[in-house]
């Protein structure tokens, strides 16, 4: 059984016990929470084809529930309560290493509802009453939870002027995680938002069904399985093939197009002696700067533009209905998310337009 499994259960039971020591502690926990386990199909809806939808889990989660909590005989226990419970772990626990020197710090819990126990070996996911507290803040982030041995000290890190708020941090997480794990966002952890490109989409515009969204420039017959399948496999060889790929806000040092994407279009627009040469180890895969081909880049284009017509609205349709003041906090919070999904596209557009290596490996120069 998970650890937050475990913990659920535990502090189902002990909020039962009138004489718990750990009641007063269990009495401020929250009774609601806006993460995304709790909000309606048509809530849910607004969020359109942002890949966080997909990785609530629910469904799963009441699997469990039914199978480790139910049988516990525990009275007024709930899929509802058990949910809270569950999310409330999700929210405030902390992994606790086994052994720890002052010098390493451990942040918060990065475990998530249905990851199973082995995760990080000698941690514990522990409830830590006092440290779970704090607000969290991407940038003014002062104190840090410290594990030595058997004693846990939340610490600062820097210096603290009076009257200053202690803030902890969670860590580069966009904002669709702090939706799920936390139910709420905020735009100081905007800049480590991403929008999930998958392999399966960009495969597909080289089958018999896609080939034509491909841009004329490409003048590419759509391929077969076998010969598709052949370069998947290589890709897999090389440690670049994954069911998805996540695509970031670019910066100056930080490109927004992660490079085992952009050698999988590599891969499948190789000619075939070239092809071969890779498969054969005879040549390798070049660099990031060979590997951003003019065509790779129009192919990626299209790929992305794909995935922006997945969304049910525009970017400058978001960007208008952003400015409601009548939006209810999960529809103003939902919106804000695929924004910065959308706006992600734009920029990852921008980038693969400026790809120009050279072409002459490219297949439709066989």
């Amino acid at each position: 059984m998970p650890e937050w499994l475990n913990l659920t259960a535990l502090i189902l039971a002990e909020a039962q016990n009138t004489n718990s020591r750990w009641g007063p502690y269990l009495s401020i926990l929250p009774e609601k929470l806006d993460s995304l386990i709790f909000w309606s199909q048509d809530e849910l809806s607004e969020l359109q084809a942002s890949a966080v939808v997909h990785k609530i889990e629910k469904e799963s989660s009441e699997k469990l529930f039914s199978e480790h909590i139910m049988p516990l005989g525990l009275s007024n226990v709930n899929y509802y309560l058990c949910h809270l419970i569950a999310s409330i772990i999700m929210a405030y626990a902390f992994d606790v290493p086994a052994m720890q020197s002052e010098d390493d710090d451990d942040g918060e819990n990065d475990t998530d509802m249905l990851v199973s126990d082995d995760e990080k070996e000698e941690s514990t996911l522990s409830m830590v009453p006092l440290a779970d507290l704090f607000n969290a803040d991407a940038d003014k982030c002062n104190v840090r939870l410290f594990c030595d041995k058997e004693d846990l000290e939340m610490r600062t890190v820097r210096p603290i002027l009076s009257g200053e708020e202690l803030f902890n941090d969670y860590g580069a997480l966009p904002q669709t995680d702090l939706l799920r794990r936390y139910g709420y966002i905020t735009e100081n952890y905007a800049r480590y938002n991403v929008v999930e490109i998958f392999s399966r989409t960009l495969i597909s515009l080289f089958t018999n069904q896609s080939a034509s969204e491909l841009p004329e420039s490409l003048s590419l017959n759509p391929m077969n399985e076998k010969y598709l399948n052949e370069r998947i496999a290589l890709a897999v060889r090389e440690n670049i093939f994954e069911e998805s790929y996540d695509i970031y806000h670019s910066f100056i040092d930080e490109p927004s197009i992660p490079e085992q994407l952009i050698a999988l279009v590599y891969i499948l627009l190789l000619q075939k002696r070239h092809f071969m040469a890779i498969e054969s180890s005879l040549e390798t895969l070049p660099g990031r700067s060979k590997l951003c081909t003019g065509l790779v880049g129009q192919v990626l284009v299209v790929a992305f533009k794909k995935r922006e017509t997945e969304y049910a609205t525009s970017l400058a349709m978001d960007e208008e209905i952003i400015k409601s003041s009548g939006l209810s906090r999960r529809m103003h919070m939902a919106v804000t998310v695929r924004l910065g999904e959308k706006r992600i596209l734009q920029e990852a557009i921008q980038e693969a337009s400026t790809f120009c290596a050279s072409n002459k490996r490219m297949i439709n120069n066989d």
